[in-house]
């Protein structure tokens, strides 16, 4: 007789239950008067529940104003997120012209941020998105009436030259490479059709991105879903 084995992957709302039931408190830490959820902890949770879980940072995001924004995707079987964050300081003003490890510290924040939307640690965040007068009492002390500036005595600033805020096309060309190979990986994991579209629905932003900038990593990937969508429903098909 044929075995009836259930099947143990757990579904989207199994994640969010299991994630969000986990009490943080001990790993919280301070900073700067901030409650934050330190990276190693935050993906020890996951390892400790889901360690088949893959994590995959996308190319950074460069502005003209010299700013960058980092992005990190989580996939979770066939379930995926995706979270953004601006590279800052550590008073949550964006940095202009970023080094190397002050991307490196922010795409950590990133993960932590995105495995909050699996539900680890969510409720750190609660808040975070208003206006700092909305959330603090008014300061007694009050503010001193700015003096008036004088635009003719005013220093111009530096403006960076197209190639130094910029980022070169090698660059942009490897992590868009990086990018679709990592992809390349997710996609073979997913079983169902939904799946594999609300995974190119998450990463639309980058996906976009790299249609732009490079077509033919674009029409890769698109062959890549076509692809696995096909080898879906003929999976499907001859299982019915």
């Amino acid at each position: 007789m044929g075995s009836t084995a259930k099947s143990t992957a757990p579904t989207f709302v199994d994640i969010w239950q299991t994630l969000s039931a986990v009490n943080v408190e001990d790993f919280v830490e301070e900073k700067m008067n901030l409650r934050y959820l330190s990276w190693a902890n935050g993906w020890k949770v996951l390892m400790d529940h889901y360690p088949q879980a893959i994590m995959d940072f996308g190319a950074n995001e460069m502005h003209e104003d010299g700013t960058v924004t980092v992005h990190c995707t989580i996939v979770i079987d066939t379930y995926a997120r995706h979270m953004w964050l601006p590279v800052m300081d550590h008073r949550g003003r964006a940095i202009v012209r970023p080094d190397a490890r002050a991307i490196s510290d922010n795409k950590m924040r990133c993960m932590v941020k995105c495995l909050a939307l699996f539900g680890l640690g969510l409720y750190i965040y609660a808040g975070e998105d208003l206006p700092s007068a909305e959330k603090d009492t008014p300061k007694s002390t009050p503010k001193p009436t700015p003096a008036p500036v004088v635009k003719e005595a005013a220093k111009p600033k530096p403006v960076a030259t197209e190639e130094e805020s910029a980022p070169t096309p090698e660059n942009t060309r490897v992590a868009s490479e990086e990018f679709v190979g990592a992809m390349g990986q997710f996609i073979d994991m997913m079983t169902t059709e939904e799946g594999l579209v609300g995974y190119w629905n998450d990463n639309r932003g980058q996906i976009t991105t790299i249609q732009n900038q490079h077509a033919d990593l674009y029409k890769k990937m698109v062959e890549m879903f076509t692809n696995r969508k096909a080898a879906i429903l003929k999976g499907e098909t001859k299982d019915a």
